[in-house]
């Protein structure tokens, strides 16, 4: 299920948007926090995305375009294999996913098709 969370943005981030300050015309950026803040407390660099997103979308997508392994896909940054493993034991308990042989089922094949997450297509269906 999609969470958001507030929390502080990385020093690469803020480094970018200091950037953005004054790109098309003067500017300047005021930072509201600390140097010692920035330093000690924001993180050198942000987690990759898919770090922070529920997998069963991202497998039921690949499943349906004929990724058989998905844990041999070529991701930019690979999630972790625990994740991809409790992402496919959610898409067999809503019958997207043949247990075992995480084959695609015609349900899968159907949620696949909705542009919303698959606990929510598995409602509609």
């Amino acid at each position: 299920m999609a969470r958001f969370e507030v929390r502080w943005i990385s020093q690469a981030a803020a480094a970018q948007r200091a950037g953005r300050a004054g790109r098309t015309g003067p500017g300047h950026c005021y930072r509201l926090y600390s140097s010692a803040h920035f330093n000690d407390s924001m993180p050198k660099h942000s987690a990759p995305e898919i770090a922070n997103t529920a997998l069963e979308g991202v497998l039921l997508v690949l499943k349906s375009m004929g990724v058989d392994k998905v844990a041999n896909f070529p991701f930019p940054s690979p999630p972790a294999a625990s994740a991809l493993h409790a992402a496919g034991r959610v898409l067999e308990a809503l019958g997207a996913l043949q247990p075992g042989s995480q084959a695609l089922t015609p349900v899968g094949r159907a949620m696949a098709r909705f542009p919303i997450g698959p606990r929510h297509a598995r409602m509609l269906l």
